[in-house]
C-alpha cells in the first residue's frame, strides 16, 4: 500500500537531483563555449600563419625571378661588358667598389643605390611581363669583380643582389648570388 509519507520523501530526494543536473549540464556548456572559442582562436591564427608564407614564397619567387633576369642581363643584353660602365654609385644597377672589395655595408642598406637597381623587365627591348602577384616589382644590383689570374686573362664575376616584396609590401626578400658567366 501507498502510504502519502512515502511518496513525498520520495518527492523530495528527486527535486535536488534535476537542479544537480541542470547545474552540471551548464558547466558542460560553458566547458564546450570554452573550447569552441580556443579552436576558432586557433584557426584563426594557423590561417594567418598559412598567409604569411604564402606571401613570403610569393616574395621569394619573385626575387628568384629578379636574380634569373640578373643573369640574362649579363649574359645577353649586351650592357655588362667586363667591369665597364660599373662604378661606386651604383649607376644603372652596376656597382664596382674598386680594388675587387665587396662594398663594406650591404648595398640594399644605401637608399642611394637602391634607388639605381634594376627593375625587372626594364632591361628587354620589348619588355617582359610585369609580375602580377606583388606589390612591387623586384628590383636588382650587379656587384662587379676581377680575379687576375698569372699567366691568363682577368676572370670577371658577379655579385647579384635581388629585392622583393610579396603582395603586402611589408613582407620582403633578399636574395643573392655569385654569378660567372
Amino acid at each position: 500500500m501507498n502510504h502519502p509519507a512515502a511518496s513525498c520523501h520520495a518527492r523530495a530526494r528527486a527535486e535536488p537531483q534535476r537542479g544537480a543536473a541542470l547545474l552540471i549540464a551548464l558547466v558542460f556548456l560553458v566547458i564546450l563555449t570554452l573550447l569552441g572559442l580556443a579552436a576558432m582562436r586557433t584557426s584563426g591564427l594557423e590561417e594567418r600563419m598559412a598567409g604569411n608564407l604564402r606571401d613570403r614564397s610569393i616574395a621569394f619567387q619573385a626575387a628568384e625571378a629578379a636574380l634569373r633576369y640578373a643573369e640574362q642581363d649579363i649574359r645577353l643584353s649586351g650592357r655588362v661588358r667586363g667591369l665597364s660602365g660599373f662604378d661606386r654609385e651604383c649607376t644603372a644597377g652596376l656597382c664596382y667598389n674598386g680594388l675587387n672589395q665587396p662594398f663594406p655595408v650591404e648595398v640594399w642598406r644605401d637608399a642611394d643605390k637602391l634607388k639605381r637597381a634594376v627593375e625587372y623587365g626594364s632591361i628587354d627591348a620589348a619588355g617582359r611581363e610585369r609580375l602580377p602577384t606583388v606589390a612591387k616589382q623586384p628590383r636588382y644590383l650587379i656587384e662587379g669583380f676581377i680575379k687576375q689570374q698569372p699567366g691568363a686573362g682577368p676572370t670577371y664575376f658577379y655579385r647579384i643582389t635581388a629585392r622583393a616584396t610579396g603582395r603586402n609590401p611589408n613582407t620582403v626578400v633578399h636574395l643573392q648570388e655569385v654569378f660567372v658567366p
